[in-house]
């Protein structure tokens, strides 16, 4: 096959038999849109050639990146606590550094993306990457050590808004209609298995750790201990119980091979991005492709009038910003009913890699339904919160405990409401369209993140224990349902492809005359 491949253009003649037949949009009256037969580039070739698989795999991973780095201490936070005297409150925040840096600097990279093309979006956030692990390997002494550990996650934080909302602009200028679905589901599901790989290869690669009494329970509580960041290794150790200067110089070894590994890959996936990653195809790929998008902050702008983007936004902030969030300190959670940090680990692993394969599965569904979308998001949330109903009444002791129960309730919840994810992305670039897809999902990730921040926040609130994750998981997972239920499909830039009139069918509006 050659390399260019070419693609039949649809006619776009309001006319025309490539109007799909089935549809019916004589009901809806005519409307005025800012999309037209004018804006479409009819003189422009399209073509689909087969590196955007490269380079859908080359950003794919970048992301992947971004995520391990940012999920590295969840897994590993009783060895962590115990190394360096952190709290739990310490592990939240090194998490919370990514929904902070998101909110710092989510809606500009967003800009940079529409305005300099994907490679100027990608490379410096990759960079950033890189630099944020460089940070974490300069020291292992408390005191500095985890000021610098601060400072690498919110680097890696700000790198966080290309790797989160920058993959439906890729699907859009390198794929066709058919495949759309498709690629952000791979891009999504390469990057969960970022997420994933922690919960394994951080208790692989840690594996020291406080010893477990008769109970389950580790001998060793930093969480004690008054004073969390003691420079002087000597009076740290001398103020927790139990600890001995071998097993916390062996767990800070472990722990700074693992930021070693880190760095290393990071880079090396820097440098590959750095030698060939082109912004787009010197031919676009579908007609929706040739459409000149709004202005980047005109195009945010108007993202307010459209109800349907707003609701879709505010599902996916409050759901998958609190399921994700909640996930990443899945090891603190269970920790509370003698679950190891392996086991937890292992748990954590299966749940991110449920969510990976079910992204793959539901996405191809997305290519083949488009219209159906919302019924298949709807259906998932249903199913995962019957999942978290069940996790949270086990750990309540309503149904007796076990981990047949424990292992198939957080697969199933965090593997179907992440399987989601690739159709909200890909339904909110159709509901916002001429709006830029860098827009669109900046503005739908940029809720995910605050409501992330809000989760991980709560943390700092003494003494406030750990069941209060499980409810807020279930809670973030039902408020959503009849918003979902009340959710409208419309696919404008779909209708672009296919050769359907796009001014008939956009979000309806109306002028209604008042009375005197």
């Amino acid at each position: 096959m050659d390399e260019d491949q070419e693609i039949k253009r649809p006619l776009l003649s309001p006319g025309s038999s490539a109007v799909n037949s089935d549809l019916n949009y004589q009901t809806l009256p005519p409307v005025t849109s800012s999309v037209n037969e004018d804006s479409i580039n009819a003189n422009q070739p399209l073509k689909v050639y087969k590196r955007r698989w490269y380079i859908l795999v080359l950003f794919s991973l970048y992301a992947f990146s971004q995520n391990a780095v940012w999920n590295t201490w969840g897994p590993i936070s009783t060895s962590s606590e115990e190394a360096f005297g952190w709290t739990d409150s310490t592990i939240a925040w090194l998490n919370n550094w990514g929904p902070v840096a998101y909110i710092m600097f989510g809606l500009l990279f967003p800009w940079l993306l529409q305005v300099k093309g994907l490679r100027w979006a990608v490379l410096p956030s990759m960079f950033l990457v890189v630099l944020g692990c460089a940070c974490r390997v300069i020291t292992s002494e408390p005191g500095a050590g985890t000021i610098l550990i601060h400072i690498g996650q919110f680097l890696n934080g700000v790198a966080g808004p290309v790797g989160m909302g920058a993959i439906p602009t890729l699907s859009s200028q390198w794929f066709p209609p058919k495949e759309r679905v498709t690629a952000t589901s791979i891009s999504v599901c390469i990057s969960v298995v970022g997420s994933a790989l922690p919960f394994v290869l951080g208790p692989v690669l840690v594996p020291t750790g406080p010893p477990k009494a008769a109970n389950g329970t580790t001998t060793t509580s930093p969480l004690s201990t008054t004073n969390a960041f003691l420079s002087d290794q000597n009076e740290y150790l001398f103020e927790l119980p139990n600890v001995t200067a071998s097993r916390v110089s062996q767990e800070r070894k472990e722990i700074m091979r693992y930021m070693y590994y880190e760095c290393g890959w990071s880079a090396l996936i820097f440098i590959l991005i750095l030698i060939y990653f082109p912004s787009k195809p010197p031919h676009p790929p579908c007609p929706s492709a040739t459409v000149v998008r709004d202005k980047y902050w005109t195009g945010m702008w108007s993202l307010k009038s459209k109800g349907y983007f707003v609701l879709l936004s505010v599902i996916y902030g409050i759901s998958l910003g609190v399921i994700n969030c909640w996930a990443s300190v899945l090891n603190v959670n269970l920790n509370a009913i003698n679950v190891s940090e392996s086991e937890a680990g292992w748990i954590g692993f299966y749940a991110t890699l449920a969510s990976a394969a079910g992204s793959m599965l539901i996405g191809r569904f997305g290519d083949i339904f488009a219209r159906r979308m919302t019924l298949f998001i709807l259906v998932m949330y249903i199913l995962g919160a019957g999942c978290f109903v069940v996790f949270t009444l086990v750990l309540i002791k309503v149904i007796p405990y076990s981990d047949v129960l424990l292992y198939a309730t957080v697969i199933g919840g965090n593997g179907l409401i992440n399987a989601a994810v690739p159709m909200i992305y890909e339904l909110g670039c159709e509901l916002a369209y001429p709006t830029s897809e860098g827009a669109a999902n900046g503005f739908l990730t940029y809720l995910n993140n605050m409501g992330g921040l809000f989760f991980l926040a709560v943390f700092a609130v003494p003494h406030i224990g750990t069941m209060w994750m499980n409810w807020a998981a279930l809670g973030s997972i039902v408020i959503c349902i009849p918003m979902i239920a009340a959710l409208k499909g419309r696919f404008n830039r779909l209708e672009v492809d296919e050769g359907v009139r796009p001014q008939l069918y956009v979000e309806q509006e109306a002028d209604v005359p008042c009375k005197a």
